[in-house]
């Protein structure tokens, strides 16, 4: 899935290069940092019903985005869940940033040029 997003994100910049649009960079930021937060909700979602007895017989995966990131290669606990998530709200601080420092800079020289 991830070399889905990262193919997606290429050919999107690419198609935006061609087009000689200036905001190039924050659009392809804004793509990433929407699938950051998409997979932030879905790992938060499966971490707090992980957190809750009963739902599941044992501990599972509630959704399929969270599936699809933590997999069955590794033992799964309430610890991983929140881990992952935690992973995920870091990356996806750090994309808001880049996306703003990407549209502050292309802005200053779209009115500069």
């Amino acid at each position: 899935m991830l070399l889905v997003v990262i193919g997606i994100t290429i050919a999107f910049f690419i198609l935006l290069y061609k087009r000689n649009d200036n905001y190039k960079f924050s659009k392809t930021m804004l793509i990433l940092f929407g699938v950051s937060v998409l997979a932030n909700v879905s790992l938060s979602h499966n971490h707090i019903y992980s957190l809750i007895p009963g739902i599941h017989d044992g501990i599972g995966i509630s959704n399929t985005i969270a599936y699809s990131i933590i997999t069955d290669n590794v033992q799964w606990s309430a610890d991983l869940f929140k881990r992952v998530y935690n992973y995920s709200t870091i990356v996806s601080g750090i994309l808001l940033i880049l996306l703003l420092l990407s549209f502050i800079k292309e802005s200053y020289r779209t009115n500069a040029g």
